[in-house]
């Protein structure tokens, strides 16, 4: 009878653990392919490779570009990326009509790729880094603002910059594209199961919406309909941010970059998001290749 009764007590601590602590599902991206929308691509092929690559840390490096025609520029304002072949964003940098200059980071696949490196140099450390190998690049260009944009995984670098309150008082903007998400609550259970969103993961970015909506900064987020199935979609973060702010989705059909297809806008002082349509991997590649009309929307 003891044996039984242990074997009882092992089957229950067992099943609760199970029930603690679920299996991971696998992604799930929608099936779903369409080839109405152009998906309009930056010519790569046509376009160098340009910079000076620097290291930040130790296994950290980040390249900063300056377009030809601001070479000579004495002020300009810096966009600090995060994610994505750097030529995008050397385009993106170029067809600016004010003098701007880059700072392109690619580290790796996954927000903590992005998370982790700001978080062990420590946020105002990575900014400082940024901003002498600026100086040491170009000693006679001083930077009027400081713009950080990421394209998927990249805001994993942003939301570690951001919740360092010292940090975010030396950004002016921030340009989400396509990427901003965060765990559910239980991790990996979507909220039509039942799932809620980590809130402590979303609150530097609902922290910082709340000083755009008030003028201090500005934030531009746009997002598309893909559906990851294990995380929270860039739907499901803007519309936290939005039911949290009180502001509501304005219906707006209009053409957008790259041959996008936009479907709302909610804006309220200098936050804006743009809900865009397309639930595959070319609509959410189009956000970061459209990346030099939204740039100009930012600023």
């Amino acid at each position: 009878m003891k044996v039984i009764g242990l074997f009882s007590v092992l089957l229950v601590a067992v099943a609760c653990k199970t029930a603690v602590r679920p299996a991971m599902r696998p992604q799930n991206p929608s099936p779903m392919v369409e080839y109405t929308r152009a998906h309009g691509r930056v010519p790569l092929d046509s376009i160098p490779l340009a910079g000076v690559m620097t290291d930040l840390s130790p296994g950290i490096q980040g390249r900063f570009y300056v377009p030809e025609k601001w070479k000579s520029a004495k002020n300009v304002d810096l966009v600090i990326h995060f994610h994505g072949d750097a030529r995008v964003a050397q385009y993106a940098v170029d067809r600016q009509e004010s003098p701007w200059v880059l700072f392109h980071c690619q580290w790796g696949s996954g927000s903590s790729a992005y998370s982790r490196p700001v978080q062990a140099i420590g946020a105002g450390a990575f900014l400082d880094s940024v901003q002498a190998a600026i100086r040491k690049a170009a000693p006679d260009t001083r930077i009027n603002r400081i713009y950080l944009s990421g394209w998927s995984a990249g805001y994993g670098a942003i939301r570690s910059l951001i919740s360092d309150e010292k940090a975010a008082d030396r950004v002016n903007g921030i340009l989400l594209l396509d990427g901003l998400h965060c765990s559910y609550v239980p991790e990996g259970k979507p909220m039509a199961e039942g799932g809620v969103m980590d809130s402590t993961q979303m609150q530097p970015f609902l922290n910082w919406a709340e000083r755009a909506v008030s003028g201090k900064r500005s934030f531009l987020f746009t997002h598309s309909a893909v559906f990851p199935g294990t995380f929270a979609s860039t739907t499901e973060t803007a519309d936290y941010l939005l039911q949290a702010l009180g502001i509501k989705r304005q219906p707006q059909l209009a053409e957008g970059p790259v041959g996008m297809q936009q479907t709302s806008v909610a804006t309220r002082g200098k936050f804006t998001i743009l809900s865009f349509a397309g639930n595959s991997a070319p609509d959410h590649v189009d956000h970061y290749h459209g990346m030099s009309v939204l740039l100009k929307k930012l600023e």
